[in-house]
Formats: C-alpha cells, structure tokens, sequence
C-alpha cells in the first residue's frame, strides 16, 4: 500500500516537497505515538557516537528514495516492480560477503526464482532510460541499506525504533532544505501523508524483525519484496497500465519463490 501511495504522490509531481511532506508525515505519527505511550524518552536516547551512524543511514535512504522518486514521475509501476524485486539479490550477496549467510538448498532455489523476476519487462524503456537507471540505481542503494541495518541493530544493538525516529528526522531536514529551492510544479495531494503513515508503520515491523538476533537480512529482504505482488496488479488497475498478462510472469515466479523460502 505504501509503493500505490507513493506512486499517486509523485506521478508527474514535483520530487523534493513530495519526499519532504511524506517524511515529515511519518516522523510526526511516530513520535505522537511515542509520546502518548510514554516511549519518546527511551526511544530517542541514543549514545553520541551513534548519532554520526544513523545520519549515514539517512544519507543513504535519502539517495535511495531520491532516485527510486525521480524514476516512478513517468516510469510505469509495473516496471517498476520488477525492478524493485532485483534487490534481494544485491542483499544477498552482500549478506554473503559481510555476514556468511549462505542460503540451503530451498532458499537457494526461491531465491532464484524471485531473480527470474530481473528478465521480466522488456518493455521498461517505457519509462526512458533515465527512469530505469534511477529505479536501478535507488534498488541497489536500498540493498545497502538494509544490510546497514543489520549492523546497526543486530551488530550495534540500536533499538529499531530509536533508528526509525532519527533516520527519518534527519531525512526531513535535507528534503526540507532540498524543497526550499526545488518545488516548481508541486501538487498537494491527499495520499502524501498516507505514504509516509504507511511507511514508518512497514518499517517497524521490518526492523524489529532485523533486530531479532537469528533473522536473516537476506531472507527478510526477500519477504518484503513479495509485497510488489500487490503493488502490481492493485497498481496497474488503478494507473491502467498495459501489458500486465506478460508482466506477471515475473510475479509468478517470485511468488514461488517466497513459498520455496518459506518452506
């Protein structure tokens, strides 16, 4: 629900007071929700030196949902599903490389699978190259993300919602500033608070389940990125968008494989 909102935010929107508006949205919620379950305190406490870590955090989504932003203006939302799908390959093999996690067999199988989603669309051009690169360039940042995630929760044992609070607060004050100079064409509209609510709320389940000491970043990440099966076809009735029977072959197979996963 959160990549249908995000979609009808920025579609031919202006970027930066788009990204600035959701964000805000989701910190305020959070930490209203903070307050009034007495949780701000311990929430918000933080060791000096971890701040400088969760500002790279920022930084990091920050240039992620920049680009992945900049892509979904004109690219279609059923190609940028599929593109989308390819992150847990980058996730796993930097889980490989900096964890040692090493799939079994049926992992190793779905997650091939979910990878046969990268041969879907041929017709992505759709959106311009430019498009395609930015929604490439925003998935492979998120990947480094998520495994940034790890070790600030399970390495460094940050609570996850004390990185929820201060990510998304440093990312409100660089859209902010970014907004201030780049808002020609801007469009209020209803679903930019509703994406930023979805958001934060997807992101505590996920880091609260990166922060239990025997998940996986790899198998997580691959959990969450079955959710472009409804992103997809809710997504593609509502924009109306064609070609949807060739696409879903690609959908097909990550289903698979997330039942392959989680067999």
């Amino acid at each position: 629900m959160y990549d249908l909102c995000k979609k009808a935010s920025v579609k031919d929107n202006s970027v930066f007071p788009t990204l600035f508006l959701t964000t805000f949205s989701g910190w305020a919620v959070l930490s209203l929700i903070l307050l009034l379950t007495g949780r701000m305190g311990a929430a918000v406490e933080i060791a000096p030196k971890h701040i400088s870590l969760l500002l790279i955090k920022s930084l990091i989504v920050g240039a992620s949902w920049t680009a992945t932003y900049l892509a979904l203006r004109t690219l279609p939302i059923t190609c940028a599903a599929p593109i989308r799908a390819s992150g847990p390959f980058w996730t796993l093999i930097g889980a490989i490389l900096i964890f040692s996690e090493i799939p079994n067999m049926i992992q190793g199988v779905g997650m091939a699978f979910v990878f046969f989603s990268l041969s879907s669309g041929r017709d992505r051009a759709a959106g311009g190259i430019k498009a395609i690169l930015l929604a490439f360039t925003g998935t492979v940042l998120g990947s480094c993300s998520a495994l940034y995630d790890k070790h600030l929760m399970q390495g460094l044992g940050i609570l996850p919602l004390t990185v929820l609070w201060w990510f998304l607060g440093g990312m409100m004050v660089m859209y902010a500033a970014l907004a201030a100079f780049n808002h020609r064409g801007f469009q209020w509209r209803l679903t930019m608070p509703l994406t930023g609510i979805l958001l934060t709320a997807s992101d505590a389940f996920y880091f609260t389940a990166i922060a239990m000491p025997e998940s996986q970043i790899s198998v997580l990440s691959l959990i969450r990125r079955s959710s472009i099966i409804l992103t997809f076809f809710i997504g593609g009735a509502l924009f109306r968008e064609r070609d949807l029977r060739r696409k879903a072959l690609a959908l097909a197979a990550i289903l698979l494989g997330v039942i392959l996963l989680c067999l």
